[in-house]
C-alpha cells in the first residue's frame, strides 16, 4: 500500500501533549496517570498514516475539524466522526469511549464481562471516579 493508504494509531489526547489545551483538559492528574490515559483504548482511534502525521498533537478543536492542511475528524469514519461530536477530549471522554467500545465489543461478539468493575479494570482508568465523567 501507499503511505496514503497506510492504517495507524491516533492518540487523540497525544503521546506528547504540547498544546495548552491539554493542560486544562488534563489538570489534577499526575504524569504517570496521564500516560495511562495516553494509551488507554478510549483514546485510539485508526486512521490513515497520512492523517495521522498532519494532526500530531494539535489541539482537539483543531483536529475535529478540516483545515487547509488536513482532514477532521469530522470528515472521516464513523469512529473519527462519533470522537468529533464531543465539544472537548478530556478524561471523561476517553473513560466513557472505553466503555462505550466495550459494551459494543460484548454486544458484537458476545463478550461477557463480570462487572462493571471488570471493564473498569480493563481501561487501567480505576484511579477515576465516577465525578470524571464530564464530557
Amino acid at each position: 500500500k501507499s503511505v496514503k493508504n497506510k492504517v495507524s494509531i491516533e492518540h487523540v489526547y497525544p503521546q506528547t501533549p504540547t498544546a495548552e489545551y491539554w493542560n486544562v483538559q488534563f489538570i489534577g492528574y499526575n504524569d504517570e496517570q496521564k500516560k495511562v490515559l495516553t494509551g488507554s483504548i478510549g483514546n485510539l482511534v485508526a486512521l490513515s498514516q497520512q492523517k495521522n502525521s498532519s494532526l500530531q498533537n494539535d489541539e482537539f478543536p483543531l483536529k475535529k475539524v478540516s483545515q487547509k492542511d488536513h482532514k477532521g475528524y469530522k470528515d472521516g469514519s464513523h469512529s473519527e466522526i462519533e470522537i468529533a461530536d464531543n465539544t472537548d477530549w478530556n478524561p471523561g471522554a476517553i473513560r466513557k469511549r472505553g466503555l462505550d467500545l466495550l459494551a459494543f465489543m460484548e454486544k458484537r461478539w458476545d463478550i461477557q464481562f463480570e462487572n462493571s468493575r471488570a471493564k473498569e479494570d480493563l481501561l487501567f482508568l480505576n484511579f477515576m471516579n465516577s465525578e470524571d465523567d464530564s464530557l
